[in-house]
């Protein structure tokens, strides 16, 4: 126990190096470690201020599913359009339809790459199960939602707004 915690500071403390290569390596390793310590300091990095590392732990972090949602919304909540946008990416790997909701909220986002990050993790999660969306998701919204959804999904993209339409029919 006293080792993995020693090798766990260690690599928290490698995670400063400059080697790009070094900190992807270290994400692998916290990856694959697992557990609630290790998802903590993952979901910190969404905010590192390096892409590279942002979209290499935002694919990372999908693998840990749902139960990772309300930490990524809260570190979205900084305030950085890169962090946000990062978070959006990562809800796209997760690929849950919960996380339509707080994607649909960054498509009002000040950020255009933002916007751009929530649109494709929208279309993401709708292409992984359309059933899904439509029984599980849409079906159970009102109708003024409804019809609020499926006009952002066809200003998104259009040719799945139609797909929906007609599979809906």
């Amino acid at each position: 126990m006293v080792n993995k915690k020693y090798r766990f500071d260690e690599l928290l403390e490698d995670l400063n190096s400059s080697d790009i290569k070094r900190r992807i390596k270290i994400v692998n390793e916290l990856v694959e470690m697992g557990g609630k310590q290790a998802e903590k300091e993952l979901i910190k990095l969404i905010s590192d201020e390096s892409w590279h590392l942002r979209n290499y732990v935002a694919k990372a972090l999908g693998g840990f599913g749902k139960n990772i949602i309300e930490s990524l919304l809260n570190e979205a909540k900084q305030g950085v359009w890169y962090v946000r946008s990062a978070v959006c990416l990562t809800l796209g790997y997760i690929g849950e339809i919960e996380s339509l909701d707080p994607l649909l909220s960054f498509l009002e986002d000040n950020s255009e790459r933002v916007k751009i990050a929530a649109e494709e993790a929208i279309i993401s999660i709708i292409n992984r199960d359309r059933v899904k969306f439509v029984e599980l998701y849409l079906s159970r919204k009102d109708a003024d939602f409804q019809e609020f959804i499926l006009e952002k999904l066809k200003k998104i993209d259009s040719v799945l707004y139609k797909d929906i339409l007609d599979e809906n029919s």
